[in-house]
């Protein structure tokens, strides 16, 4: 596995963690995640250079690490959320990266969050209304926001 740097301003970049000096260095908006190919297929500084691999990176498989909003430090994502992220579909995930605000219904958050029971809030979702309709909050936000920023939705 290997960590990969999404930024508006230069192409998709295998990095380390955010120790690395790359990572440390790079200003807000961007997103480290962890993707899915295998260290043997892709080595330092060798992540496909196209806007569409950012795109498949954020609707794809990979797991979110942590995120950096513009003038801020890096925020390193709880397990939770990553795994919420995880499990969006990438329609999902679009419609959330597009509207912040957008709800979901109790069947959406039911399979999010891997069968878990409607009533669990925890600190990335917020529910309201009767039949509930929940939004993403707290860090599942946060890091929509930035990708928001990223793709410039």
């Amino acid at each position: 596995m290997t960590n990969v740097l999404l930024t508006p301003q230069n192409p998709p970049l295998s990095v380390g963690d955010e120790r690395d000096s790359l990572v440390a260095a790079t200003p807000g908006p961007a997103v480290l995640f962890a993707n899915s190919v295998t260290s043997g297929e892709a080595g330092q500084g060798s992540a496909p250079e196209t806007s569409q691999t950012g795109s498949t990176l954020i609707m794809g498989s990979n797991r979110p690490l942590a995120y950096r909003a513009t003038g801020a430090g890096w925020h390193e994502l709880g397990y939770e959320a990553a795994d919420h992220w995880e499990g969006l579909s990438s329609a999902l995930r679009q419609r959330l990266i597009a509207d912040r605000t957008a709800q979901l219904s109790r069947e959406e958050y039911s399979v999010t969050t891997s069968g878990a029971s409607a009533s669990m809030i925890t600190s990335n979702w917020t529910y309201s209304g009767s039949p509930r309709t929940y939004r993403v909050a707290g860090e599942l936000r946060e890091l929509a926001e930035v990708l928001a920023e990223i793709t410039g939705d």
